[in-house]
């Protein structure tokens, strides 16, 4: 049988009842807990379709967290959604220990997102001449692209050609959205205007090769969504009180490890980066599929006498602090706690997700390090049901 809707409104209370019998009829549940929300489901339009309730995950608060960045500067308390025991308490100690050693130092470095539409000519040559055309009238097509929106900009593009095939890679700018609706509604439009003054065989809005909601080398090295570095003089000192460990022996754990990833494969050199963005992103927002480009990270570690030098590389961090979800209650609050509700925050809020995700990778290696991994997980992270 079809899911029922409510022709009238589909995210009423009503609505939403209808489904719960409807579940109860087949499949023999019962969903009290996702139904019975404080959360009025009237506001979840254009945010989800046959609405059935709230999913509602545990938020711990880590930090303080020092951050010294171009947008986020200062103390802050990180909301992290999760329901692995034991994180919250990781990233804690790491933010002690980045807070204590000075600070994190964190940058946002490049700002932009991609559509990659593909255009099939009629052989190679055609291909050829069509890259050529795309050169001389890329402004006209970037005013054809930019009269759908007000926010995003069409600043450059690649061409990568097989051979009657032509992959056209463009590159937005989004203010604050994370903007991937925004651009693929510029991207048809500049579509439709090369459609029209060029004889392509045919094309479709996108290629894979954005590349969209996937980790890929391409976004490593280019960029997606925000790239954002940071950096921390661990104290030799903090280290050995708060870690239980040395700079050396970290640094020699990081190395052996980021041989190991080789050997597997793995995109990237880093511990769990996942586990930060994902608890972050829970808590305030964003679109969970992009966390599959997002944990792609890349640390750097470097012994100076006593101390630690660490570096993280975020190549592609897609978020924004306007538009999707991030409007929704818990959400919003979340946001705000680090002050990242609006516009004009989309920086500060992935300098903040960069500086919380290496408190999370200098706490874990220092764990795995000084051998307290399991005890830890052992003290927070079973679940022990009354």
């Amino acid at each position: 049988m079809k899911i029922p809707k409510n022709r009238k409104n589909d995210y009423s209370r009503e609505a939403i009842n209808i489904r719960k019998e409807f579940l109860s009829e087949h499949c023999g549940c019962n969903i009290e807990q996702l139904v019975n929300s404080k959360i009025d489901p009237e506001i979840t339009r254009g945010n989800i379709e046959s609405i059935i309730g709230f999913a509602q995950v545990p938020v711990g608060l880590s930090g303080p967290l020092q951050i010294n960045g171009e947008h986020a500067s200062g103390n802050y308390y990180v909301p992290l959604a999760t329901t692995e025991g034991a994180l919250i308490s990781s990233y804690t100690r790491g933010a002690a220990a980045i807070s204590l050693s000075g600070g994190v130092n964190v940058a946002v470095t490049r700002d932009q997102i991609q559509r990659a539409p593909y255009f099939v000519l009629e052989d190679l040559f055609k291909a050829r001449e069509f890259a050529s055309w795309i050169d001389r009238n890329f402004s006209r097509i970037k005013e054809a692209a930019e009269k759908t929106t007000s926010h995003g900009k069409l600043k450059d593009y690649s061409i990568y050609t097989q051979g009657r095939i032509v992959y056209l890679r463009l590159v937005f700018t989004t203010g604050d959205a994370m903007g991937m609706n925004m651009i693929t509604k510029a991207s048809r439009e500049a579509c439709r205007f090369i459609a029209r003054n060029f004889p392509v065989v045919e094309y479709a809005i996108e290629s894979n090769m954005a590349v969209d909601k996937k980790p890929s080398q391409i976004n490593t090295i280019l960029g997606r969504g925000k790239s954002v570095t940071a950096e921390v003089m661990f104290s030799g000192r903090v280290i050995k009180r708060l870690m239980r460990t040395t700079a050396r022996e970290i640094d020699n754990a990081y190395r052996r490890q980021v041989t190991g990833a080789q050997l597997a494969g793995v995109m990237g050199s880093n511990g769990h980066v996942a586990n930060g963005v994902a608890a972050l992103f829970l808590a305030c927002g964003q679109d969970m599929a992009n966390l599959s480009e997002s944990c792609v990270g890349y640390i750097y570690t470097e012994t100076i006498g006593e101390d630690l030098y660490v570096s993280l590389q975020m190549p592609s961090l897609v978020s924004g602090t306007v538009g999707g979800g991030v409007s929704l209650p818990t959400q919003r609050e979340c946001l705000e706690i680090i002050g990242c509700y609006g516009k004009g925050k989309a920086k500060k809020f992935a300098e903040i997700a960069a500086a919380t995700i290496m408190a999370g990778e200098i706490s874990l290696a220092a764990s795995i390090v000084a051998g307290d991994f399991v005890t830890a997980h052992e003290k927070y992270g079973r679940n022990r049901p009354k």
